[in-house]
């Protein structure tokens, strides 16, 4: 009986400090889920209607349609390019609170890097894209749950993750301030939140400077 409860407690200490570090896995990393993002990707499966598929950097498949779409700058510039100084003109989640800043933070004794902020929000709040673009990502990343990558086609992409549910995918295009997603906690993830992250030419930023210079 001791050892049966020592076991357990010991699975428990081990999913605590795999939840500790949520939103710190890399997009394209390709190691095993820990449990914690396996039971809520099997939660997510009940109530999520798309269909999921996998996401690569070089193909990007859209969830409603068999054929892969390729999006490459000859496909991108059709749509236009973003003026690098207005491109962002709305709040992903507004009258949300950060609950995580970008940079460095130390948990468990160890020191990482944040490669985004974290934006706490009730579940099912509504997160709109920042700026107008393409979808070129909708659906499961290791790490992030269900997330959205929009490309600005101007340098700039940014990322929606931890959603409940995606309502953007691959291949639409989307204006400043439109529905693409709802605040969820898949993936690795301790509560209710966007994670937001502005990368310029594959380069995470600081999300934070350019919410500021917002209207």
């Amino acid at each position: 009986m001791h050892i049966r409860r020592f076991l357990l407690a010991l699975s428990f200490a081990s999913s605590a400090m795999s939840v500790a570090f949520a939103d710190y896995q890399s997009l394209n990393s390709m190691e095993s889920m820990d449990r914690l993002e396996q039971l809520s990707r099997t939660l997510g499966k009940g109530s999520y209607s798309q269909d999921e598929k996998t996401i690569s950097n070089a193909t990007l498949v859209s969830a409603s349609q068999d054929n892969s779409v390729e999006f490459n700058n000859a496909s991108l510039s059709k749509y236009g390019s973003s003026s690098s100084n207005a491109w962002m003109s709305a709040h992903p989640l507004p009258d949300s609170r950060v609950s995580s800043s970008y940079g460095t933070r130390t948990l468990l004794g160890t020191t990482r890097k944040h490669s985004g902020i974290d934006l706490a929000a009730p579940s099912g709040t509504p997160i709109y894209t920042t700026g107008a673009g393409v979808v070129t990502k909708s659906g499961w990343g290791s790490g992030y749950g269900y997330y959205v990558e929009v490309d600005h086609n101007n340098g700039y992409k940014t990322r929606y993750a931890h959603a409940s549910r995606l309502i953007a995918k691959v291949g639409d295009y989307v204006n400043a301030g439109e529905h693409i997603a709802n605040v969820g906690c898949t993936g690795r993830c301790t509560g209710p939140h966007l994670h937001f992250e502005v990368v310029k030419n594959d380069k995470r930023q600081n999300p934070s400077t350019y919410l500021a210079l917002l209207p």
